[in-house]
């Protein structure tokens, strides 16, 4: 059974410009965040997260999360490459064999060929990046993958590519997309979109 989030009367504002005013929702299914730019999408996410403060209200969770995220920034270790920065992310539960493994067949899946993941990411394109930052979220041991608009850089037919992936590996994720294009949250596979005003 997949994990939930429960957000009641979030509020969070900066500068005394307000971005959650009183937000509440149940959270039990694959769920889309849209709206316009500024409106609270990320805070939002970062709240649940656990990464940013609210200034009052409270998140409950089914069970305890583990969360992987993709960024709106990439994150990434641009010194290190493609199967360096997916394996990062790997516990201590998984061998160095299995991690390099799971990196592979992931980085593969997302079109980032043999040559290419050996190298630093410095030296990638900016949607070659997007793509690590993904299968990194992906091979990171979690139940709540929150993806902050994970296609940014990606053409049509990457983009697809990368959606098919996202499915494939977050059956068992709570998963919460943040994107402005209806389109992302339907080939995405979320069962719910939340607008935010």
């Amino acid at each position: 059974m997949k994990n939930s989030v429960s957000l009641k009367n979030i509020k969070k504002s900066f500068n005394g410009l307000s971005v959650l005013d009183g937000f509440s929702a149940e959270i039990t299914e694959n769920t889309a965040f849209m709206g316009r730019s500024g409106n609270g999408k990320t805070t939002l996410a970062r709240i649940i997260m656990n990464l940013t403060d609210a200034d009052s209200g409270e998140v409950t969770f089914g069970r305890e999360p583990k969360f992987s995220a993709v960024f709106q920034e990439d994150r990434l270790f641009e010194d290190f490459s493609a199967i360096e920065n997916v394996t990062a992310v790997c516990g201590r539960g998984m061998s160095r064999v299995d991690a390099k493994k799971q990196a592979v067949e992931l980085l593969d899946e997302l079109l980032i060929d043999e040559k290419e993941r050996k190298k630093a990411v410095r030296s990638y394109s900016g949607g070659m990046k997007r793509r690590v930052a993904v299968a990194r979220a992906l091979l990171a041991e979690s139940d709540i993958l929150i993806l902050d608009e994970p296609y940014k850089g990606l053409d049509e037919n990457t983009r697809a590519v990368c959606a098919e992936c996202i499915k494939k590996h977050s059956k068992q994720k709570l998963v919460i997309l943040i994107t402005h294009d209806r389109e992302e949250a339907q080939m995405s596979a979320v069962e719910n979109i939340i607008y935010l005003e």
